[in-house]
Order: C-alpha cells, then sequence, then structure tokens
C-alpha cells in the first residue's frame, strides 16, 4: 500500500509539472542578488572566570569574514497560505538525537537550546534566551519563560522548562552506536535545574567547543524533545512521524512515509503574531529530473542545500529559463571522499591506505562527482576554516593532491604503484575488492566510488562490483560496522572538535571507520580544553598531520550546493548558519 501511494504520488506531481511546463510561472520584477553566505568557523571559546558574559559578549575567532547583514524586506508580510517543500529521500526515522540520518524538516517542528545568528554564526539565545560562564567549567542557562511544547499528546502543550534541557542533554550524551552526537556531551560531568528556569552545567574540564554543541550545527540539528514520549513509547518512540514534537512554529498534522506530508501552524508559538505560514505541505520527490521540473513549473517553493537544492550545473540550467529564481550557495561543513572500514582486512595495511590515497586523481572527481561546484579538501575545508587547516594553494603542493599530470602527481602514483608491488600484488596479481554504494545523495554516497574503480586500476586494484543497498540498510550498516568500502561524508558542526574528535577518537560517535590511536586521542582531548584560540589553532594542525599519516579516510573534495528559493517567497535568505532562514518569519507574495 505504501509504494503504491507514493506511485500515485509522484504520478500526480509529473502530470502536473507537464501541465505547468506549458505555460511557465509568471516570474515577478527581478530580486536582489543572493548574498553569500558566512564561512564556517569554530564556535566560540569558554571566557575566564573573572569576567562572567551573556550571548551578547562572547569572544568568537573568526577565520573568515561574513557578508554584511542583507537590508530588510520593505513590503508588508501577507498571512496565511502553505509553504511547499521536498525532500529528495525518505529518512529511516525522526529521532534527531539519534543516528545521523533523520528527516530535516526539525528546523520547522523543532527549537534548541541556543541558535546560530544568520550571517556572523555567533551564538544566540533560542529556548535558553542567555547565559553565562561563572568560571571556565560552569555554563549557567536561563530559560525562556513561557514556552510551551507543542499541544499533541503525551505532552499535551505543558511549559517549557529547564528540567527539559537537562533530560535533553542527558539522553543526547547517552552511550551507544545510536547516539551520534554522543562525543559533544561527554565533558558534562553534571546537568542539573536549579530552578524552573535556570539550569548549571558542570563541565569536566574546560571545553572551548560547549556553546556551540548546545545547538548541534545548522546542519544536523539537536532540538529539545519531551521525556514524555520517550517514557510512555520507549527508546525508539521517537521514531514516527506522528510524535515529532517540539516547540517550533509548525506541527505535523499527518505524514505518509515516501509521499510526503501536511504541517499546520503552531497556534501556542512563543513568538506573538508567527508563524505567517498556515502551514507546509512537504513531498518526497527523489528523482532529480522531477525535481528541476517542479522548480520550472513553480510547484516547489523552496528548497534547502542537500534538501531540495540544485548542483552548479542545475542551477546555471534554471538561472537561463527562470531568471529571477534565486540561489543562495551553501557550502557543506564536510569533507566528501572514500572511506575504508579499518577494522577489516586489507585496509588495516597503512601501507595499503597509502596508496589508494595517493592514486585518487582529486581534479578528475571534483569536476566529475560535483560539475566543479566545490573545492578540495583535506580533513577539514579550507574555505570553511581558514587558518585552522591547510589551504587549497598548500593542499595541491601535498602528496595525493597534486595534479596527476604534473611531474609530482605522476610521482604519486609511481610511489603507489611500488606500494602495491611491495605488498604482492602487480598488473598479473590485482587486489580484489567489491564497495557498497547507496543513490540516496549520489554525490555522497556513490558517484567517488565509481570513480575510485576507475583510477585505481592504474595501481592494480580491482574494484569488481559495487553493491546498491537501500538508505535504511545504508546508514545502519555505518553505525553496526557491517560494511567494507563505501563512498561517504560524515556531516557535523562547523566546529574543530567535531569535525576531527567526532570522526577520529577512538570509539566517538561518528568514527564509522574504526580509527584508534592514542596519541592522537590525547591531543583532540588537549584541543578541547585549550580556550587560547591561537594555541588551539597549533594543536589541530597537529592532530591533522598526524592523523593524514595513517590515511584513515581518502579526503577528496567539499561540496558546494545551492538552496533555491522562488521569486513571491519572501524573508528567506538561506546561509551556512541557518539552511533553512527563520521559518517562523517567511510569507508568500502570491
Amino acid at each position: 500500500m505504501r509504494s503504491h501511494m507514493r506511485v500515485l504520488a509522484l504520478l500526480a506531481l509529473t502530470a502536473a509539472l507537464v501541465m505547468g511546463a506549458c505555460a511557465p510561472a509568471a516570474q515577478p520584477a527581478p530580486a536582489p542578488a543572493a548574498p553569500a553566505p558566512a564561512a564556517a568557523r569554530p564556535a566560540p571559546a569558554a571566557p575566564a572566570p573573572s569576567a562572567p558574559v551573556t550571548a551578547q559578549a562572547t569572544a568568537t575567532p573568526r577565520p573568515a569574514a561574513a557578508p554584511a547583514a542583507p537590508a530588510p524586506q520593505a513590503a508588508q508580510p501577507k498571512r496565511g497560505g502553505s509553504m511547499n517543500l521536498v525532500l529528495v529521500s525518505e529518512p529511516p526515522h525522526w529521532d534527531s538525537h539519534r543516528g545521523v540520518k533523520f528527516v530535516h524538516l526539525w528546523d520547522y517542528i523543532g527549537e534548541g537550546i541556543l541558535n546560530y545568528d544568520a550571517i556572523s554564526g555567533d551564538p544566540v539565545g533560542e529556548l535558553a534566551e542567555k547565559w553565562e560562564y561563572t568560571n571556565p567549567t560552569t555554563l549557567v542557562l536561563h530559560v525562556r519563560k513561557g514556552v510551551k511544547w507543542q499541544n499533541i499528546p503525551p505532552v499535551s502543550g505543558r511549559e517549557f522548562t529547564a528540567d527539559d534541557i537537562v533530560w535533553n542533554i542527558q539522553r543526547l550524551g547517552r552511550p551507544g552506536a545510536t547516539y551520534a552526537w554522543k562525543g559533544r556531551f561527554e565533558r558534562v560531568a553534571k546537568a542539573e535545574a536549579t530552578d524552573k528556569y535556570t539550569v548549571k552545567l558542570t563541565l569536566k574540564a574546560p571545553f572551548a567547543p560547549m556553546l556551540n554543541y548546545l545547538r548541534g550545527g545548522p546542519y544536523p540539528f539537536q532540538p529539545m524533545l519531551p521525556r514524555e514520549v520517550e517514557d510512555k513509547f520507549g527508546e525508539d518512540g521517537f521514531k514516527d512521524a506522528d510524535r515529532a514534537i517540539s516547540t517550533g512554529p509548525f506541527m505535523i498534522k499527518s505524514y505518509t512515509p515516501g509521499v510526503g506530508g501536511s504541517f499546520v501552524r503552531n497556534p501556542d508559538y512563543r513568538r506573538p503574531g508567527l508563524p505567517y505560514m498556515d502551514g507546509l505541505q512537504v513531498y518526497v520527490v527523489p528523482d532529480e529530473a522531477t525535481l528541476t521540473a517542479a522548480y520550472r513549473a513553480g510547484k516547489i517553493d523552496f528548497g534547502a542545500e542537500t534538501v531540495g537544492g540544485v548542483d552548479l550545473t542545475a542551477k546555471k540550467d534554471l538561472e537561463r529559463t527562470h531568471p529571477t529564481m534565486k540561489f543562495f550557495p551553501i557550502p557543506a561543513t564536510y569533507p566528501l571522499g572514500v572511506s575504508m572500514n579499518l577494522r577489516k582486512p586489507p585496509f588495516d595495511n597503512v601501507k595499503l591506505r597509502k596508496a589508494l590515497f595517493l592514486a585518487m586523481d582529486r581534479q578528475e572527481a571534483l569536476k566529475i562527482n560535483l560539475g566543479g561546484g566545490g573545492h578540495i579538501s583535506g580533513p577539514m575545508s579550507p574555505r570553511g576554516f581558514v587558518g585552522w587547516t591547510w589551504s587549497e594553494q598548500e593542499l595541491l603542493k601535498r602528496e595525493g593532491f597534486r595534479p596527476k599530470d604534473s611531474p609530482e602527481g605522476k610521482q604519486d602514483i609511481a610511489e603507489a604503484q611500488k606500494l602495491m608491488r611491495e605488498l604482492g600484488y602487480g598488473p598479473d596479481k590485482p587486489l580484489v575488492l567489491e564497495a557498497e554504494g547507496c543513490k540516496c545523495f549520489p554525490w555522497v554516497n556513490l558517484t567517488n566510488t565509481e570513480l575510485a574503480k576507475s583510477q585505481w586500476k592504474n595501481i592494480y586494484v580491482d574494484l569488481k562490483t559495487i553493491k546498491v543497498v537501500d538508505q535504511v540498510t545504508w546508514f545502519d550498516q555505518d553505525t553496526n560496522g557491517n560494511w567494507f568500502l563505501r563512498s561517504r561524508g560524515y556531516n557535523t558542526a562547523p566546529e574543530p572538535d567535531d569535525q576531527l574528535y567526532t570522526r577520529y577518537f577512538t570509539g566517538a560517535g561518528r568514527n564509522y571507520i574504526g580509527f584508534s590511536d592514542p596519541a592522537i586521542d590525547k591531543l583532540l582531548d588537549a584541543q578541547r580544553m585549550e580556550l587560547d584560540i591561537a594555541k588551539r589553532k597549533t594543536l589541530v594542525m597537529d592532530v591533522q598531520e598526524k592523523i593524514w599519516q595513517q590515511y584513515p579516510f581518502i579526503w577528496l573534495h567539499v561540496a558546494e550546493r545551492f538552496a533555491v528559493v522562488q521569486p513571491w517567497v519572501k524573508n528567506l535568505e538561506p546561509t551556512a548558519w541557518r539552511m533553512w532562514g527563520d521559518p517562523a518569519v517567511v510569507w508568500k507574495d502570491r
């Protein structure tokens, strides 16, 4: 029945697009050019104990300058109507605290303890309206008064209090493979509600990324969840859409997996008079051609980065036919590449990993996988973390990243061949491998493996098969370790600690490759506690150099995709920090 409903929905949408294509949607007057998003950068360091600070005074490192905020819209907002949104793949569950592949609509449903300023990336209050460090290991959060949970059973609209923050922080820090973000809260020794509207966090040691982790990242997001759902339905209680409850501007009315659903305005939302829209309509459209046709016909109002956004080629095509359509470049916060399960032979051999690393042609991969819409990257994005990692120019001088048509690049191939011969392989005795792939987000989970299959032939590697699996199986394999070789990119918050600790610390939540090195663990711990930005940068560079020498992951590039906003959608300007903008203030002039 579910697949039948999905087919009917897609047929109906396709039919509507065909009819719409005969008469292109009317285009309002040209919109101003979309502002470039602020570059990703590290979270603020905790202040010294002698000077408690609030949200407005937090010192923040700034590796890259942010553009000036856009001028406010002059038109009077219109109330009512519905926003048409899209999901390009069906998530296996709706629990944003567990696993990594949850539904991307929580910015409409939920709110976090803190949020980001859309332009600067500075922390701003959300469910905690302000905060202060009373000393380097004590953070006090002041809960916004009068906030209510959405009026949906079993929580039924009760007030949001300090106890809710305490429960969520304790849940986010639970051990277990399914709690991907547990490493962010391992330094919280104690979370306690000192009164109804005050939370005291006692840290085991100074912890530079703490404020950033209270938001979780612009993507993935960590909204507050009501404990009543877990109390009544168990730890998997948030898996289904009808239990996706929080404090945000919209609530789920109905949802059919594989098809889509409807969201309605939250009448008890904490910001008076908001949201402007009466609701949302969400469609699951996994086919990129259908998605592009939907934009042309005006059937979809907005697509965010990987959730309905488009690559550089599709952007150029849409601009030719719809010049007033708005596009916002949103760089990803994570490198894409080829992931090896280091627990399994032959990937437990560093010499073999180095050969595979050297043989990949980064320039060709960038062109084929992303159409040039991105940039080469090592363990951290050189554009997102200026001063914290190698620049693109520096990467081009390092092994594996040197263009393969240059003398140095040819030297990399020769070195890879030499290593393989030393391991007993050659033209007449290739290393035979198999890999997995997934068509969900193919630029993340498939294309780079196909490129590896071609490029590794030069070094006596025969990647015979790429077994394509469904999305649920794909992400289950990530967490249970039942995989071998695959293209991946592990999204995290735009914070050096999340880029490195979460992926490479022994047993960390997103260390799916099984990497472990006690010396590197010590350095990762040290950078977490270092509040001096210059000293922390030095530690972070040292960590990356030592990780590189182990070749645990074949870093290739960072994708830059484009959020799509129709010209009649107002007050919506996505940035790298707020990929969905501020959903409550969006309205449609249509």
